[in-house]
């Protein structure tokens, strides 16, 4: 199902771009307080300042996305009936976040101005030069790795444009991955919508990223799914993070339904 809106109020692009999660968590027993930040869509002048700094072109999509909000935050809570004999625990469970444009940092190629001791993505890179090259990103200055979401600080999901073999001149559109912190690659999506769809499918349970990649789920975080999730993990085995495009899916001209209904309200005034 796709979302195509001409003019739309704040409340109906927020739920449309949510795909109906917000009412679905409402209606989901032992989730409460969810809170969506409704931001105010980022400056163009801003989207080309970032561009012209970093010497690169954010995806089609993602400008969309920034163009009608400058960055996505949904948070809920969840109430256990009971854990560890202690009745009525209200934790802190879904997070689901985009970097506004200007917390959307690169992380490798620079050097950093901390501690000289300490050793930053860079210097890891220098150190591993002797290994052969592979398809997965790298730490080194050809590759511009740039934070979506600090995954509450046990990943990283990250924009990577890849280093490309010199002579080559093709455009290649950014991919997204995951950065964990033993600083290993796990690729999660083609496209920044695609990621945008999984992040809501998965209702933002904590370390869901960690389904794409080899070593899982933890524990705590299976038990999470299991408990407000569980059609997930009765899904058949996850063997790619590519959904069927024919399944439920975000149309990115949504992204964009705020700058025309602004538009217009100007040219009524």
């Amino acid at each position: 199902m796709t979302f195509v809106v001409d003019v739309v109020s704040e409340d109906s692009f927020y739920e449309n771009i949510c795909l109906g999660l917000t009412k679905l968590l409402e209606n989901t027993p032992g989730v409460q307080g969810i809170e969506l930040e409704k931001r105010l869509p980022c400056e163009r002048m801003l989207i080309s300042s970032w561009e012209q700094r970093h010497l690169c072109s954010l995806p089609e999509d993602l400008r969309q996305f920034y163009s009608s909000t400058d960055g996505f935050r949904l948070i809920w809570n969840y109430e256990y009936a009971a854990l560890d004999e202690i009745l009525g625990e209200v934790l802190p469970i879904g997070n689901l976040r985009i970097n506004s444009i200007a917390e959307l940092k690169r992380l490798a190629g620079v050097k950093s101005s901390g501690d000289a001791e300490c050793p930053n993505l860079l210097d890891i890179e220098i150190c591993n030069q002797s290994e052969p090259r592979s398809t997965k990103p790298n730490f080194g200055s050809k590759c511009k790795v740039f934070e979506l979401d600090p995954c509450q600080n046990v990943a990283k999901v990250c924009l990577v444009y890849m280093e490309k073999p010199e002579g080559d001149t093709r455009k290649e559109e950014p991919k997204i991955w995951l950065l964990d912190r033993s600083y290993e690659w796990h690729f999660l999506a083609d496209t920044f919508t695609q990621y945008f769809r999984m992040m809501l499918v998965h209702q933002g349970l904590p370390q869901w990223q960690f389904r794409f990649t080899p070593m899982g789920l933890t524990p705590w975080a299976e038990q999470m799914m299991f408990m407000i999730c569980p059609h997930l993990l009765a899904e058949q085995e996850v063997k790619s993070p590519r959904f069927d495009p024919s399944l439920n899916q975000i149309d990115p001209s949504i992204f964009k339904t705020r700058n025309k209904s602004s538009k217009q309200k100007k040219g009524d005034k």
